[in-house]
């Protein structure tokens, strides 16, 4: 009874490895005639028009030496700037998830999942 499921298992491992050599076949049969289509042709060249052979000249924003001595400038006096007031709290509808309830649930389900790890480590 047992050799009918044997030999069916035997005879689809080889149509597998048919199947397999058979593509294999055909690819080294299709890699062959692109490589002699590849030679009869030579090898093209692409031409890209929008790429420009000189690109213009960019100025750098920085100077290439110091400016003299007599256009420096001592800097500004520091102001006493007022500090800025302290945001407002944005609205509770804004971020509704962050709501006290949100937080209540959230740490009962962390609990939960520390319960079910811890039991689940202490058993060995």
């Amino acid at each position: 009874m047992l050799v009918f499921p044997a030999i069916g298992l035997l005879l689809w491992i080889t149509f597998l490895f048919a199947v397999l050599v058979l593509s294999g076949i055909v690819w080294a049969f299709c890699q062959l005639v692109l490589g002699i289509l590849s030679v009869i042709e030579g090898p093209r060249r692409k031409k890209v028009a929008s790429v420009r052979r000189n690109p213009p000249h960019v100025q750098s924003r920085i100077p290439d030496r110091a400016p003299p001595r007599s256009t420096l400038r001592a800097a500004p006096p520091v102001r006493n700037v007022a500090p800025r007031p302290e945001q407002t709290p944005a609205p509770s509808d804004i971020w509704p998830k962050w709501t006290p309830a949100h937080r209540r649930y959230v740490d009962e389900e962390l609990a939960l999942w520390q319960e079910q790890f811890d039991a689940l480590s202490s058993r060995r």
